[in-house]
């Protein structure tokens, strides 16, 4: 079977995802999310990323010390470029995981990548798949996409239905609901 190397933004949306990937792909999990906020949703959703790799028995790679520990900073660092950014906010946090992912794919030797930001009906799909496949052909990686919209509540559900954390906002200060 052929390695795959998953950008896993949360475990609500990797459960379609995976479910899709698991017959045809030996899948590695990467966690990489630095636009995600505050810390304690950070910590919460790495946890969960986590638990539920360890109960899929899915093998799990990250990036560590991401997470920028200062307000100020965090906002300079990651707020201020992507909403400076041209093509906009989502636009470069879906750039910026992606590179990363290509970069841990080949320094693990993995063809391979794709990512769960697929799964949402709320992410910018054509965003992701333009920026995955640019990504692919500079890394000489191959992009695999799927569309696991039509079964993304499945999977939020199944993981609510183990007591697992679902976060109710994709990630970055920008996005938390009031």
């Amino acid at each position: 079977m052929m390695k795959i190397l998953l950008h896993t933004c949360c475990a609500p949306c990797s459960a379609s995802t995976i479910s899709l990937l698991k017959e045809k792909y030996d899948i590695v999990s990467f966690w990489y999310n630095p636009n995600i906020y505050p810390l304690g949703e950070y910590n919460l959703r790495k946890k969960t990323w986590h638990e539920y790799m360890s109960f899929l028995k899915i093998e799990t790679s990250e990036k560590s010390a991401e997470w920028i520990d200062d307000e100020k900073l965090y906002e300079h660092l990651w707020l201020d470029k992507a909403v400076a950014g041209q093509k906009g906010r989502c636009f470069f946090c879906y750039e910026k995981r992606l590179e990363e992912t290509a970069i841990r794919a080949k320094s693990l030797g993995i063809p391979n990548f794709s990512t769960t930001l697929l799964a949402s009906p709320y992410q910018k799909h054509e965003d992701i798949i333009l920026i995955a496949n640019d990504i692919a052909e500079k890394n000489g990686l191959n992009f695999i996409y799927i569309d696991p919209r039509k079964i993304f509540y499945n999977g939020v559900n199944s993981v609510k239905k183990m007591g697992l954390y679902s976060q109710k906002y994709c990630g970055c200060k920008l996005s938390i609901r009031k």
